[in-house]
């Protein structure tokens, strides 16, 4: 996982840790690195095998937990902002490391998959990209999973992050995260958590969003209206009002107390 501070002068300020999606990189945060930057120090790591992350072998979650915490120790208190394949690693991380963690935001994600629907993901994506390419396969998964027509460079940004990784580094982190199970993890986040949907995602069903708001006992949830799986760049000015309240009510607390 590379990292890269957005704030290089701003460290004495609360830090927020953006962890992206699969198939994207640090770019599918461009909207919420510039309204989170006035006033955090924002993290917004490439993971492994993504952006400009070096890719050499297999990876779990508990890789993605390591990388993160490589990323993340001399820091105290961070807050957690991970979105899909990046939901599920802020699950685990904030379960496995709950000292490091002040809050944590979990959006379009999902605990676990049942093994049938998993396989097919991952079954699914091989097939395509085996036949077709990373570029074909890009294009695919953006028309199936955008239901907003996005800025151009919006658009460009995310095909451009699939169609360049390695078809390895697409599909072994595609396992990592279809068959990824960290229910166990939600009971040990103890700091105040955001569960956050997009109002139009077909990729998450209701019931796999019930079980995570269902695991954390201090647990908030919002829903981000005309947005689909990728809420954060599809409704980015919505989505980040919802964060960045919840991020307030968090320092709010923790000044109080």
């Amino acid at each position: 996982m590379k990292p890269h501070h957005d704030n290089e002068d701003s460290r004495d300020r609360p830090t927020v840790l953006l962890l992206h999606s699969l198939g994207t990189d640090r770019r599918l945060w461009r909207y919420q690195i510039d309204s989170l930057s006035t006033d955090y120090d924002v993290i917004a790591p490439d993971c492994r095998g993504h952006g400009g992350s070096m890719w050499s072998e297999a990876v779990t979650v508990d890789d993605w937990v390591d990388d993160i915490h490589r990323v993340v120790r001399e820091h105290c208190g961070v807050h957690v902002i991970g979105l899909s394949m990046g939901g599920i690693q802020a699950i685990a991380f904030a379960g496995r490391y709950p000292d490091l963690v002040k809050s944590v935001t979990i959006a379009n994600a999902f605990a676990k998959l049942p093994e049938k629907v998993a396989d097919a993901r991952v079954t699914g994506s091989a097939t395509t990209i085996l036949d077709k390419g990373m570029g074909a396969f890009a294009e695919e998964y953006l028309d199936q999973t955008l239901t907003q027509s996005l800025d151009a460079s919006d658009y460009e940004s995310l095909f451009e992050a699939i169609a360049s990784m390695s078809p390895d580094a697409y599909l072994a982190s595609a396992s990592a995260t279809f068959r990824a199970d960290v229910i166990a993890d939600l009971a040990h986040i103890t700091c105040p958590a955001l569960v956050v949907t997009g109002e139009l995602d077909a990729k998450i069903p209701d019931e796999r969003t019930a079980e995570i708001v269902a695991g954390i006992t201090d647990v908030r949830y919002a829903s981000i209206p005309r947005a689909g799986h990728l809420s954060c760049i599809e409704n980015p000015t919505h989505f980040n009002n919802v964060v960045k309240s919840f991020l307030a009510r968090v320092d709010d607390r923790a000044v109080v107390h």
